[in-house]
Order: C-alpha cells, then sequence, then structure tokens
C-alpha cells in the first residue's frame, strides 16, 4: 500500500511538471506573438508617421506654389496633387489641396491678395457666417436723431458708424448723414452734408463716398472724409449729353469698385450705364457706357463682370466690364412678371449670384421675387450666366410676396429685407448642397415698418426704414 501511494505521488508530480512546462510554453509563445505583433504595429505606426512627415515635407516645399491662388484657379503638384482655390467669403481665399496618395488634405484660408486694396471698397463688410447658428436673434430699433423727418435712400455701415443718404423735397434739408450707432440706445449724429439737389444711393471707399445724386447738373457727387465730423463735397460730375438740347438724367445708382465708379441712371436719350474713372477723385471722367433703355435700379461688380438690374423686360444682365471703355453684354434675364414688377436688388456671395425684385403691386405666386444661381470652383459666375448667350432660364427661385429690397447672403443663411407686411425680415436656411430655395426653410420676424435697404458690419445686419428714421440692427443673442 505504501509503495504504491508512492508511485502516485510520483505520477502526479510528472504530470504537475508537464502543465507548468505547457503553460510556460503557452505564455512563451504569447508574449512572442505580442511581441511580434506589437513590433508590426510600431513599424506599421512608424512608417505611417514617416509617410505624413513625407506628406508635411512636400507641402510645406509647395506650398508657395499654390499659397497664391485666385478663385477658380488650380494647379497640379507633381508629388503631391491637385489644388485648387475658390471663394470664402467675398474678400477671402480658401486653397485646398487633395493628396493623391493619401486621403489628407490641406485647406488654408487667408486674405485674397488684391492688385489694389480698394478692389472689395463699396461692398459690405460682413463675416462670413452672420449669425450662426441661426437660434435666436436680437433686433434692436436705432432711432436717429433727425431734427426733421428725413426720406432715407441707403445706408453704409462700418465700424459702429452708419452713412445714410436722403433725398428730401425740402432744399436746405441735408442729403448725407453721418451717425454713430455703436451704442443703438444712443445714437448720435456727428455730421451732415447738404449737397443740394438729394442723393438716391451711396458707396463707401476708404475716405471717400460716391453718391448717385437726384440731379441733372451733376449726377455723380465725390465727397471727402477729411474726419466724421468735417465731410466736404469735394466734386459734382455731370454726365456727357449725347446731343447738345437732350434733358440730362438723375443718378438712381452708384457701385464702386477698383478706381471706377459705376453710376445707373433714370431711363433718357443716352446710357443709363456708366463707368467713370474715379481714380483721380478729384476730376471724374467717363471711360465707357452702355444704353439699358429703362431705369437701372441697382449694380454690383467684381472681378470684371457688371450685374445691372434694371425696370425693363431684361431685368438682369450681365455685362463684361474688362474693357470699361467698351463694356459688352453677355446675357440677360426676363422672368415671367417683366410688365408688372422691377429688378431691384442684386447680392453677389462667393459663387453665388441673387436677384431680387419688385412685387408689382399685387403678387402672383407663380411670378417668383428672388433668384439664384450657383456655380462650382471649375466654373466662373460669367461662364455660368453666359452659357449659350443668356442667363440659365430655371434658377433656384421663391415667391416672396412683398418684393424683395435687399438681400444678403453668409456661409449659411441668406437675409431678405422685404415689403411683405409683418414679414419685413426672412432668413433662409441655405441647404447643404448650396443650391435650391425653399420656402419651410424661412423664418420672418416683423420690424414694423417698409425697408428701404440691407447691409452688414462684421456680424451684425442693418436694416434701413422707408418712412421713418429708424435703423433695425439684427443680432445673435
Amino acid at each position: 500500500m505504501i509503495f504504491r501511494k508512492s508511485c502516485k505521488n510520483k505520477d502526479e508530480s510528472r504530470g504537475i511538471i508537464l502543465i507548468d512546462i505547457l503553460l510556460a510554453l503557452t505564455l512563451g509563445a504569447f508574449f512572442i506573438i505580442t511581441i511580434t505583433v506589437s513590433s508590426i504595429d510600431s513599424q506599421r505606426l512608424f512608417e505611417r508617421a514617416q509617410k505624413q512627415n513625407d506628406i508635411l515635407d512636400a507641402y510645406e516645399a509647395h506650398v508657395s506654389d499654390f499659397g497664391l491662388l485666385a478663385p477658380y484657379e488650380s494647379v497640379h503638384l507633381k508629388d503631391m496633387g491637385d489644388a485648387y482655390g475658390s471663394w470664402y467669403g467675398n474678400d477671402r481665399v480658401m486653397n485646398r489641396i487633395t493628396v493623391a496618395s493619401s486621403s489628407m488634405t490641406f485647406v488654408s484660408t487667408r486674405k485674397r491678395l488684391f492688385g489694389n486694396l480698394s478692389d472689395f471698397a463699396g461692398m459690405p463688410l460682413c463675416s462670413v457666417d452672420l449669425l450662426p447658428p441661426l437660434k435666436s436673434i436680437s433686433i434692436t430699433s436705432i432711432v436717429l436723431p433727425f431734427p426733421v423727418p428725413l426720406p432715407l435712400t441707403s445706408l453704409e455701415v462700418r465700424n459702429g458708424i452708419a452713412y445714410i443718404s436722403a433725398d428730401s423735397s425740402t432744399a436746405s434739408d441735408p442729403d448725407l448723414i453721418i451717425a454713430d450707432i455703436s451704442n443703438p440706445a444712443h445714437a448720435a449724429v456727428l455730421s451732415s452734408l447738404n449737397t443740394g439737389p438729394g442723393i438716391a444711393k451711396i458707396a463707401l471707399a476708404g475716405k471717400r463716398i460716391y453718391a448717385a445724386a437726384a440731379s441733372t447738373a451733376g449726377q455723380l457727387h465725390v465727397i471727402r472724409l477729411d474726419g466724421l465730423t468735417s465731410p466736404v463735397l469735394e466734386k459734382k460730375y455731370q454726365l456727357p449729353l449725347p446731343y447738345a438740347t437732350a434733358t440730362p438724367p438723375v443718378a438712381s445708382t452708384i457701385f464702386y469698385n477698383n478706381g471706377r465708379a459705376y453710376l445707373g441712371t433714370d431711363k433718357w436719350d443716352g446710357a443709363e450705364f456708366n463707368i467713370i474713372n474715379v481714380s483721380n477723385p478729384s476730376a471724374p471722367a467717363r471711360i465707357g457706357s452702355m444704353e439699358i433703355g429703362s431705369k437701372v435700379n441697382d449694380i454690383f461688380v467684381r472681378d470684371g463682370t457688371a450685374y445691372v438690374a434694371s425696370s425693363d423686360q431684361n431685368q438682369l444682365r450681365v455685362v463684361d466690364v474688362r474693357d470699361p471703355v467698351h463694356p459688352v453684354l453677355v446675357s440677360s434675364f426676363s422672368p415671367s412678371g417683366w410688365a408688372r414688377q422691377e429688378g431691384k436688388t442684386i447680392s453677389v456671395f462667393e459663387d453665388r449670384v441673387m436677384f431680387g425684385r419688385t412685387a408689382g403691386g399685387f403678387n402672383l405666386v407663380q411670378d417668383h421675387e428672388l433668384f439664384s444661381w450657383a456655380t462650382t470652383s471649375s466654373t466662373t459666375l460669367l461662364t455660368l450666366l453666359s452659357s449659350a448667350q443668356s442667363i440659365p432660364s430655371s434658377p433656384a427661385s421663391v415667391d416672396i410676396p412683398g418684393g424683395v429690397y435687399g438681400i444678403l447672403r453668409d456661409r449659411s443663411h441668406i437675409y431678405l429685407a422685404t415689403r411683405q407686411l409683418n414679414k419685413e425680415l426672412q432668413i433662409f436656411d441655405i441647404p447643404l448642397n448650396g443650391t435650391g430655395l425653399s420656402s419651410t426653410t424661412m423664418v420672418v420676424y416683423p420690424l414694423s415698418t417698409s425697408p428701404q435697404s440691407i447691409t452688414c458690419d462684421g456680424n451684425k445686419i442693418y436694416v434701413l426704414s422707408h418712412t421713418a428714421p429708424v435703423i433695425y440692427e439684427i443680432s445673435q443673442k
């Protein structure tokens, strides 16, 4: 019995030793596998980091090759991929490189490099996203402390300073008012100027204001700003007559771009669209013109292309002004309802042209008031709108019963000033694909007045009243 017990203990000992050996081998194999996998992972991680480092080195070597790209320009980089430029706002450029050998993309945003910094003067200076995200907004009524009621015609705002034009029937009333509205509760008039006949619209460019004057004696007024408290009427300029006995027109609108004033007038026997060289503001000179055949209500110019809104059948015109001496009509747009409605306002933001018009006294749902055209980075606005020598007849559009009197756009929303009762401010979401318009995305706000125009300053929106000395400030709560 004792012998058998001893043998049994030996067998158990051998079994335990065998288990220990197997466990040791298993653990050894596990550690070998773990070390091997870890080594492979480390090698892959190192190779990936090395590859990304090589891409970064290539990017740094080529950054100057695409850093100067303008919107719509592209370049192929041999050891990188394709780089292209697109608009980011109206005064910035977004450059993007997609690396062919990986999923990496480099994006840079910078100020557009203009030959002349005045190229983007004359247009509202907005944030790329005015009110992001749109949850709730604050509308503040800024009452302008005018001694007499004035019919206000246009508004520009820079750094909390409002430049307001007026067209009063009283000769002694001011036509330009400069007011500090940085504190909406205590707006203060800094100065005013009586130019004589009244002003239909102004364009602010540096230390000068170019005014479309309601005058047959001088349609362009150049106002110099030696300071906010001392505007000076520097020059009056009269358009040349087509013949000696022609009745001169009055000016209706103006836009400034790169040393030139683009002046629109009421219908007359001469040209209603005029290009005036104001590189020497004290000596304006018309260098080009085009007969429109009706009143010009709005003008927007960018990159050698002028967009002209008018009151006739061709309510939106696209004009090539790269040669300002010989402007060329590229295309025009004649939406249904043109016999009742007027082309009223134009907005250009990044790759989108937007056009608004009046309702024509009564609303027909099929005659829309807001239209929008979009492009891609490879198709310029001029190319899109000049295809087949006509603006595409089926833009995105929507019915706005009160008519559109001003348009602003950013990367997220469209802002409209309308004269639809209790819906004077309308805000649309922009679809993710950047195209289309839908009233289902519209949010409306009453302003208790008829808007005259809309503009912006930084991340604030301003709507000028048509019937009262009031500016509405719209901002994010």
